[in-house]
């Protein structure tokens, strides 16, 4: 997708101010280094006593501690909810929760190691999830009651911005985060979007609520579901914290519930809406929340996959249906495979290119093949990187039987699917070699039938099945 060019001028624009603000601070102090890491290397995580650790992506091991857990004044209790200021280089932070009397929310400089309590909050409850926007002006946060709160950092004011989150299906995601679902994180990219995540122990889901933000108060926000809050744990913890790295691409933490660094774990959030494991936190406590000093304006999540199925019309005609939502996306491939592992292209369908939009495809298809047959559809976006829809499987029979083989090839079984009315399923299955030599018969049941052939050398082999009216079904497996 070409970007238009004022707009994309004016996101450069915001950066170099970024860049210039923080070039601007480090000439006023003098010649001093910049106290945090590369933002390209690291992300940062909060303790629930206040430290505040720089960890690297990479591994998820911890680097340094940024801020250690002496305050002067009241000690930390419960802290979370850790946000970084790209603009003034400071991170934002409840100090003392909500329910501590009494609480503090407060602003931590790493340049001058200075903390200071800001005013108290609108958050209605214990808060967990926080971020600050990506131009420096505010904070967002969702207490565990579901309501958003912003803080003016100009002013040092709260205001309550709505206490019903919603999304594009009407869901009311504010009463999950209230029931079971209270663990989470959220993040804002340079587009100024608001990535939100929930979380309960086995349980999680992802949000985007596009920007603008509002700052003053609104009925109701309404997000689009990325990920449905079905999705499991990947380690039966709560996915308590979301990071942008570099590249656009999201950092997740699971929450140790048992104080053990190694069920605290870093992920990366895959374009194909899976995670993939980084790290164990070698400090346990730091994976209950997480920030960076990344607000991405690249691709972020080209294609989020909402729905694939594939469905049989009349007899042999298969038709695919997918809904995406997408951005700088080149199109999707239509990949057809008799085995679930090689994959053929059957066509490709150029992307449309409608952003914040969910997209609907359809694809029709004539299958000549019988047995299990494999679909899936991969989704190429303009910079090359590639993700996958989930698989999906139709079963075809051919006219003299209602019996199906798969795999095939096959390593040590075959299956067969013998299916329809007792009048008309097959009683067994014999497998010759291709000289006619009997190497195995066996009976079968209605339904599915799991065959041993790992005792057969490889080769080719046609497998022989009889039903009780006498019809004979054949198909060539080949055993590697």
């Amino acid at each position: 997708m070409r970007l238009n060019s004022t707009l994309f001028g004016n996101r450069i624009n915001v950066f170099l101010l970024f860049t210039m603000l923080i070039v601007a601070q480090l000439s006023c102090l003098g010649q001093v280094t910049w106290p945090l890491g590369s933002p390209l290397t690291y992300v940062y995580g909060l303790t629930g006593d206040g430290q505040i650790m720089e960890i690297n992506a990479t591994t998820g091991t911890t680097y340094r501690t940024i801020k250690d857990a002496n305050y002067s004044g009241n000690a930390a209790s419960g802290a979370n909810a850790l946000g970084y200021n790209l603009v003034n280089g400071k991170f934002y932070y409840f100090k003392r929760n909500v329910e501590a009397t009494p609480q503090e929310f407060v602003s931590f400089s790493p340049l001058t190691n200075t903390v200071t309590v800001l005013a108290t909050s609108t958050c209605a409850a214990r808060t967990v999830v926080g971020c600050v926007s990506y131009n420096g002006l505010g904070y967002y946060a969702v207490d565990s009651k579901g309501n958003l709160n912003y803080y003016d950092i100009a002013t040092d004011t709260w205001t309550v911005i709505t206490t019903k989150l919603v999304d594009q299906y009407g869901t009311n995601i504010s009463s999950l985060v209230d029931g079971s679902m209270g663990n989470g994180d959220m993040t804002i990219d340079g587009y100024g979007n608001l990535w939100y995540i929930i979380s309960s122990n086995s349980k999680y889901g992802l949000y985007k609520f596009s920007g603008p933000l509002p700052t003053t108060a609104v009925s109701q926000l309404t997000g689009t579901q990325i990920i449905a809050p079905t999705a499991s744990t990947p380690s039966s913890n709560p996915i308590a914290g979301i990071a942008f790295n570099a590249n656009g691409q999201i950092f997740m933490s699971s929450m140790s519930t048992s104080g053990s660094g190694t069920s605290s774990k870093l992920y990366l959030l895959q374009n194909s809406n899976t995670l993939t494991f980084v790290g164990n936190f070698s400090t346990g406590a730091a994976g209950a929340d997480l920030t960076s000093q990344n607000f991405p304006i690249g691709s972020i999540l080209p294609v989020t996959w909402k729905d694939f199925t594939a469905n049989k019309k009349n007899t042999n005609e298969v038709a695919l249906n997918w809904s995406v939502t997408e951005f700088q996306n080149k199109g999707f491939y239509i990949q057809h495979s008799i085995d679930g592992k090689e994959w053929s292209n059957l066509s490709f369908i150029q992307s449309r290119n409608i952003p914040e939009t969910e997209q609907y495809y359809t694809f029709s298809y004539i299958e000549t093949g019988t047995g299990k047959q494999y679909y899936r559809i991969k989704q190429v976006d303009i910079d090359g990187k590639e993700s996958f829809s989930v698989v999906r499987v139709l079963n075809f029979s051919n006219d003299n039987s209602t019996l199906a083989i798969w795999p095939n090839p096959a390593r040590n079984i075959i299956n067969i699917d013998n299916e329809g009315p007792k009048t008309n399923i097959a009683a067994k299955t014999q497998i010759y070699s291709l000289s006619g030599t009997l190497n195995m018969e066996k009976k079968l049941q209605q339904g599915l039938n799991t065959i041993d052939i790992s005792t057969l050398p490889a080769g080719a082999y046609i497998v022989k099945s009889n039903n009780n009216r006498g019809d004979c079904f054949t198909q060539k497996i080949i055993k590697q």
